[in-house]
């Protein structure tokens, strides 16, 4: 009998000892902001706390899926992020211990987010995914990602969408070199006046659609080390990047790209345009390619431009009215497309482009 005794004692004790503690776990807690009590807090945790915290808990997802904190708006076929209540976002010191694969949406739609605390707690070392992270951050004026871990992340899309109180943005130390897809992602970053991309590597990426779109007051933009070998899609990459007055795309090998409409449309301050290292034998999209660029005087091209494959070039040149060819043939609002999209003959064989000499 006492021996009986002697083991039951024992597994109660067991049952009772740090070996049956529950796990660490990592999860977020959505409670109301202490300072705005009509607004919420957003902190991530990682910890075995999470059954006595106050609020609303969520797990951190799989690789890939939406984080549940994240509501959507449908409007007809397409669905929006919209979370206006959300003010502060914090992350934990536990945190540092945990190890996301995505963070994919982690804070789409948070209009109202003028605070992140704590950010260089959160380790991105495994994350792969970082598509719409801080998709339409409308209020935030500054995001430290200058310590982020990204030489895992394939996906870089629509990044920093929307973020157009962004002043400044420090991403010289991304690792870029997985990175598949860059399409709008910078897409709106209407404050933003320079970006050192200089230490990107993109040899990788095939999609760069929209990539500074409606950057309006990007003076500067740093693209000197690209590899374009293996993008396709170029449309709208500097849509209405209307404070560019110099911009060096003479190293881009776009060889596979098939689609570059609306490409400079609107960069209005620019003047001249070197295109001489384009590849366009794969091109079929030049609509509205330099649409707008109303104070641009000369485009230069080399033998690697050829229009045979374009489907669609209406209005490639519209607005174009400072527009001269290099033997002087000058913009003709009749005709906009593709028909003069080729080295200037003269008066036997108008054009308006220029060879690079």
């Amino acid at each position: 009998m006492k021996h009986i005794f002697t083991i039951l004692l024992s597994i109660i004790l067991l049952g009772t000892s740090p070996m049956c503690a529950l796990a660490q776990e990592a999860y977020a807690i959505v409670s109301p902001d202490m300072m705005s009590p009509d607004k919420t807090t957003l902190t991530f945790y990682y910890d075995n706390k999470k059954a006595s915290r106050k609020g609303t808990a969520y797990e951190i997802d799989a690789e890939g899926s939406i984080p549940k904190w994240v509501k959507w708006f449908k409007r007809g076929e397409n669905s929006y992020p919209l979370n206006p209540d959300f003010k502060t976002v914090v992350f934990d010191e536990s945190f540092k211990d945990a190890r996301p694969v995505s963070c994919r949406c982690w804070f789409a739609g948070f209009f109202n987010l003028t605070k992140i605390e704590g950010i260089s707690n959160l380790n991105t070392s495994n994350v792969t995914d970082m598509s719409r992270m801080f998709d339409d951050c409308n209020m935030l004026t500054t995001i430290d990602v200058s310590k982020f871990n990204t030489s895992k992340v394939t996906d870089m899309c629509k990044m920093f969408n929307g973020c157009r109180e962004l002043t400044t943005l420090d991403v010289r130390n991304f690792d870029t070199s997985n990175v598949t897809d860059m399409s709008k992602m910078f897409y709106g970053c209407c404050l933003l006046t320079t970006l050192d991309l200089s230490n990107f590597n993109t040899s990788k990426v095939t999609n760069m659609k929209d990539m500074f779109f409606h950057c309006l007051c990007l003076a500067n933009i740093n693209m000197s080390n690209f590899n374009t070998s293996n993008v396709t899609d170029i449309s709208g990459m500097f849509f209405d990047c209307g404070k560019l007055t110099y911009l060096d795309v003479s190293k881009f090998d776009t060889s596979n790209v098939t689609n570059m409409s609306y490409m400079f449309w609107n960069c209005k301050s620019l003047t001249n345009i070197d295109v001489s290292r384009f590849n366009t034998s794969n091109t079929t999209d030049m609509k509205c390619m330099f649409c707008d660029c109303k104070n641009l005087k000369t485009i230069y091209v080399g033998d690697g431009w050829n229009t045979s494959m374009v489907e669609k070039s209406e209005g490639m040149f519209e607005n174009c009215t400072n527009l001269i060819g290099g033997k002087g043939t000058k913009y003709n609002s009749e005709v906009r497309d593709k028909t003069r999209a080729k080295i200037d003959g003269g008066k036997a064989n108008p054009g308006y482009l220029t060879t690079k000499k």
